[in-house]
């Protein structure tokens, strides 16, 4: 260069410019893409479901679950226009057909229809191949039924007030019946003996029935067990009734207080059931089903459907799904980890 020259930039060779157009053109092209995707979603959610609704219960055919999703496959078939099936996948407690659900497309079509123990117990007690809250997009509760905290006749109590007391007197407690380790029937009790003091002997049985069944004979003093096994034992004057154990009065059994306004304030172990999307599902699509699943609930003849199984219809928000799943999470949790309960 001479003295006193201005030195002049070379100009960017020809294919750096090149370069840098395209990746201009794909960054306008992909942000295009983004707004018409965005633009899309509205038009999407207008037309589901252009095929079958598939309605997974992670359970056997016959049970109450079963029975809530295959009232809820009719309806929705009349709302939304389009057949919806159940399909059982039992196993794991539910875990099979929660995990089908969580890992399947997150377009509407595969839902879930599962309760308490799949999906805030479970979790807790056995290792899984999904996240409940994190792989799982709640749509809205379906129906709830509470346990009952029932006694065999012989037992001189009539308020969970008195029975508190009374176990306190007796050497070595009460022996209470449930439906084994894990189950939301074993964690009633452990949560009532925990928030009352009560000195209680847990005893596990194969189910529902034989625990219901043991109250009724008189083998056992007491448990908090299913509301369709205990009732007829009830009703027959078998086994006391004192309270029920959802935080609400059931119009299904209105004589009975629950635990909480008996005395244990706070005190909330029941049985519910729920619709869920695998995550990633859009929000346009999740509102659509929980507007259609209230519609379902709010049908003519529904409840009393239900009210036969012992179960009350409870729609909720999805909001109000999820908040209720963390919570009951986060009981469970800490209770199976304070009382060292594992899973079978």
């Amino acid at each position: 260069m001479i003295h006193g020259e201005r030195s002049i930039p070379a100009s960017p060779p020809r294919q750096g410019r090149r370069q840098r157009s395209t990746v201009a053109i794909r960054r306008g092209l992909a942000a295009c893409s983004l707004i018409l995707v965005a633009l899309a979603l509205p038009a999407h959610a207008q037309t589901y479901p252009s095929r079958p609704l598939k309605l997974v219960v992670p359970y056997a055919p016959a049970g109450s679950v079963d029975l809530v999703g295959r009232l809820l496959a009719q309806g929705l078939s009349v709302v939304l226009g389009q057949s919806a099936v159940v399909e059982n996948r039992a196993g794991g407690g539910g875990a099979i057909g929660a995990e089908m659900v969580a890992k399947a497309a997150p377009d509407g079509y595969t839902l879930l229809v599962a309760a308490t123990g799949a999906l805030t117990i479970n979790v807790h007690l056995h290792k899984l191949g999904f996240d409940s809250e994190r792989d799982l997009a709640p749509v809205s509760l379906l129906a709830s039924s509470p346990l009952i905290l029932a006694v065999k006749t012989g037992l001189p109590v009539t308020s969970v007030a008195e029975l508190v007391n009374f176990a306190k007197t007796q050497p070595g407690g009460l022996s209470f019946s449930t439906n084994g380790p894990g189950s939301l029937s074993y964690l009633s009790v452990e949560l009532l003996k925990r928030m009352t003091g009560m000195p209680i002997t847990v005893l596990s049985y194969k189910g529902g029935g034989p625990a219901a069944t043991a109250i009724g004979s008189g083998e056992v003093d007491g448990g908090i067990t299913d509301t369709q096994v205990i009732v007829p034992l009830i009703k027959a004057g078998r086994a006391r009734g004192l309270a029920i154990s959802d935080p609400m009065r059931s119009p299904t059994l209105p004589d009975l207080p629950t635990i909480a306004e008996a005395g244990v304030s706070g005190y909330s172990a029941y049985s519910w059931v729920g619709l869920f999307a695998p995550a990633g599902t859009p929000e346009a699509i999740i509102q659509r089903l929980t507007q259609a699943t209230r519609e379902v609930l709010a049908r003519p003849g529904l409840n009393e459907q239900l009210h036969n199984a012992a179960m009350d219809a409870r729609p909720s928000s999805p909001a109000e799904l999820s908040a209720l799943v963390k919570t009951e999470s986060a009981k469970w949790r800490d209770l199976i980890r304070e009382a060292g309960i594992k899973g079978e």
